[in-house]
């Protein structure tokens, strides 16, 4: 799974938030790792770790909805399947830019 928000700054840079769950981890059933960066700078990571996969998607939902609270918006979505993300927790206007078809999916429900 891979979700990537972005927003265009004040000052016209623009600014990336990236979650996923590329990276397993040993001392943990379930990770994430949120990203950012400014423009094409460095980025940077953060992992967290959970002991549920409720938990886990507790951590993204929360990240995702504070993001477009700060007015982010959604740039693309993968999922593998099996993930258990709705769109009915996100903010209105949140809606992807490039759908994956499980978020066409959603939608259509």
């Amino acid at each position: 799974m891979i979700i990537t928000l972005y927003k265009v700054g004040k000052d016209e840079r623009t600014y990336y938030y990236t979650v996923h769950d590329r990276q397993p981890v040993l001392d943990a059933p379930c990770a994430i790792c949120a990203s950012w960066r400014v423009g094409l700078g460095k980025e940077r990571e953060r992992l967290h770790r959970f002991e549920s996969l409720s938990d886990r998607d507790r951590m993204i939902r929360r990240l995702i909805a504070r993001r477009i609270k700060d007015g982010y918006k959604i740039l693309y979505t993968f999922s593998r399947g099996g993930l258990s993300l709705g769109t009915d927790s996100l903010p209105s206007g949140s809606e992807p830019t490039y759908p994956s078809p499980e978020a066409a999916a959603l939608r259509a429900r």
